[in-house]
């Protein structure tokens, strides 16, 4: 299961790049628009170095905690997403493409040894 948990950092590391060193390319996938100087500097700091370094610790320390909190983060972008479709009025294909590529990250980071320590978290004897 690690090699998966590893995957969905990688994945996440990946996508920071997009963001730190294509802002333009960034702003495309996710279909907005960094037509100005601050908004371009949004796209390298929250989707550029927030995801390289987000990604990067699980893979640097390769504790499940931090496999988990990085799973969790991927899951509440889903979450937050879905809460966005019905409460915006946003019901459209690119978002429902987005909820499964999000949960589909957070699955791969959350599941077997990370997904175990938030099992003995929640319910502890």
């Amino acid at each position: 299961m690690e090699i998966l948990n590893i995957a969905g950092a990688i994945i996440t590391v990946l996508m920071g790049c997009l963001g730190l060193f294509f802002p333009q390319r960034a702003a495309a996938f996710t279909g907005l628009t960094a037509v100005t100087a601050p908004g371009r500097s949004e796209f390298r700091s929250t989707f550029g170095g927030l995801f390289v370094f987000a990604g990067s610790i699980p893979l640097l320390t390769m504790l499940p905690a931090t496999f988990l909190v990085v799973g969790l983060s991927w899951a509440g972008a889903a979450i937050g997403r879905i809460v966005s479709i019905f409460a915006d009025n946003a019901n459209v294909p690119k978002n429902w493409i987005a909820v499964l590529f999000e949960t589909s990250i957070a699955t791969l980071l959350l599941i077997g040894g990370p997904f175990g320590l938030l099992l003995q978290t929640i319910v502890r004897p």
